[in-house]
């Protein structure tokens, strides 16, 4: 199967090369035919310039760029472009900055060639963890938003529907219209997995440590929340 890492980008520079070296070397250890598709804002680091120069390392990596219209409209430019002209099988969410870790791409990718069609990396199952240093409206806002999904969106049996690392078989999202989930920032997350829930997925989660960045700002502002 050809797998593609969505990979949305704003202002990651400082993380975008160690995050390709560590993630081909996840691919190594894969059967599949692994590649990256970076989604650049047009970031105004220079991010998209440094991954134009790692596409000459990288086979397998990709570039697509745009304006800064949110989380959930990088993601559906980035999907249907993985879709549409890559061709992909299997989609993964991740973040750019480390929050993921690159180890546990196999883990998820392991699930869907069980059988599952939509995995979450979930921090909220028995193994799963988020930092012990957010603080306490961190928590609340992510508490809150799993409960808001479960509760308002009707999204049961789910314990992380704002999970932002996922795998997913694109033969479930083309039954799925993108465009018209009608979302531009995080609330996006919450909105494809209803989406593909209402599509009769087969859905998956598994356990993650959720990893505080390191490098660069948190994308996450109050309109989001």
């Amino acid at each position: 199967m050809k797998v593609v890492i969505v990979i949305p980008t704003f202002n990651e520079f400082g993380n975008i090369q160690t995050l390709l070296a560590e993630l081909n070397n996840q691919f190594r250890l894969m059967k599949h035919d692994c590649h990256v598709l970076v989604v650049d804002d047009n970031s105004p680091d220079g991010t998209a310039a440094l991954v134009r120069v790692l596409k000459q390392r990288y086979d397998n990596l990709h570039l697509l760029t745009g304006e800064k219209n949110g989380l959930g409209a990088a993601y559906i430019r980035g999907m249907t472009y993985a879709m549409e002209t890559l061709q992909a099988d299997v989609l993964f969410e991740m973040d750019a900055d480390f929050s993921h870790k690159p180890e546990d791409v196999p883990r998820l990718m392991a699930e869907i060639d069980a059988g599952a069609d939509f995995v979450i990396g979930s921090r909220y199952v028995p193994g799963g963890t988020i930092p012990k240093e957010w603080a306490w409206h961190r928590k609340l806002n992510s508490w809150g938003g799993n409960a808001v999904a479960r509760n308002v969106a009707g999204i049961y049996g789910v314990r992380d529907c704002t999970a932002g690392f996922r795998a997913m078989r694109t033969s479930l999202l083309r039954k799925i219209n993108l465009s018209e989930l009608r979302v531009q920032g995080y609330a996006f997350q919450v909105a494809l997995l209803h989406a593909v829930k209402v599509a009769g997925a087969r859905i998956k989660e598994i356990p993650v440590e959720f990893v505080e960045r390191a490098e660069g700002e948190s994308k996450l502002g109050l309109h989001d929340i």
